[in-house]
């Protein structure tokens, strides 16, 4: 599986079709969101044309295998399958949000005609994904490395399951290419300190972007293209805008864990966000960009237990 220009088998309107489906369906789903899975509904459909783009340059072939590892509410599980006849899982661990990909993927396959069986979701952990050896020609898996305490295991998972000459994309963060000018006010810089201190402590990491490549390098895995997903802008953003209030949304939804790990106290967690909602933002030059790295598993590699 390369990068290249194509037209997938089922034509581009039907592409369309589902992206459109994907994201009513989306949109319905998040009314009834709470906490740390509506802030993640609400990444999944502002991301979403970064997520298309990167997916519609993949070549597929029909009867390929695909696997969308850590698929969440099962977005780029469905445009997956849009690309052309192939068959994708997408697995998960968290049973909510499983659950919330199924109704999802039920309703954009009724919706848009996608045949029964092209997907399907399945529960199972990165450590240890519940399929045999070889089992996919693609694995995707997009801002899951970041949470991995154990990153390695997790790419050596991925090395059993991918067939000979097979390919993985594995898309992630790297706050080091983060630039903000002028820089973020000193509310919100308490903020997000908190919340990547509290992500380190799981074991997380926010640089993962630029180890990406190393870690596949070292699990039978070559390492092709790495593309870096900008994003940048100019703009005089509104204080009730949706960027905005994306932000608000994803830090109250860790509340509780920064101000329970102490890394901020309740009082200083609250008046800090209430010191932030109320700013009138400046007008700033916003640039972030994501990593994408592309490996492929040799053609005559077999994957020792």
């Amino acid at each position: 599986m390369a990068i290249a220009e194509q037209t997938p088998p089922i034509g581009g309107p039907k592409r369309e079709l589902v992206w459109s489906a994907v994201d009513e369906a989306l949109g319905e789903a998040l009314p009834g969101a709470i906490d740390e899975l509506r802030w993640l509904l609400i990444q999944t459909i502002v991301s979403a044309a970064q997520r298309r783009a990167l997916l519609g340059s993949l070549t597929v072939r029909p009867g390929q295998r695909m696997l969308d590892l850590g698929c969440g509410f099962g977005a780029a599980t469905l445009e997956l399958a849009a690309l052309g006849e192939v068959q994708v899982i997408g697995l998960d661990s968290d049973r909510a949000v499983l659950a919330a990909a199924r109704r999802i993927g039920e309703r954009v396959g009724m919706q848009v005609g996608l045949p029964r069986g092209r997907t399907t979701f399945a529960s199972g952990d990165v450590y240890s994904i519940p399929f045999p050896n070889g089992s996919f020609d693609l694995v995707f898996s997009r801002f899951v490395f970041q949470h991995l305490e154990h990153p390695e295991r997790a790419a050596n998972e991925i090395a059993r399951v991918l067939s000979p000459g097979g390919t993985a994309c594995i898309v992630d963060v790297d706050d080091g290419l983060s630039i903000s000018e002028p820089p973020p006010s000193a509310a919100f810089e308490r903020l997000a300190s908190a919340l990547r201190s509290s992500q380190t402590a799981k074991g997380g990491d926010r640089y993962i972007g630029r180890r990406l490549a190393g870690l596949l390098d070292r699990h039978e895995l070559t390492p092709g293209a790495v593309i870096v997903i900008p994003q940048a802008a100019y703009h005089r953003p509104e204080p009730a805008g949706p960027e905005r209030s994306l932000m608000l949304e994803r830090l109250r939804s860790r509340r509780a864990e920064i101000t329970d790990g102490g890394y901020l106290s309740i009082e200083e967690f609250d008046s800090s966000l209430a010191e932030f909602a109320g700013e009138d933002p400046l007008p700033s030059c916003d640039i972030e960009a994501h990593l994408a790295v592309f490996a492929t598993k040799d053609a005559a590699a077999v994957h020792a237990d």
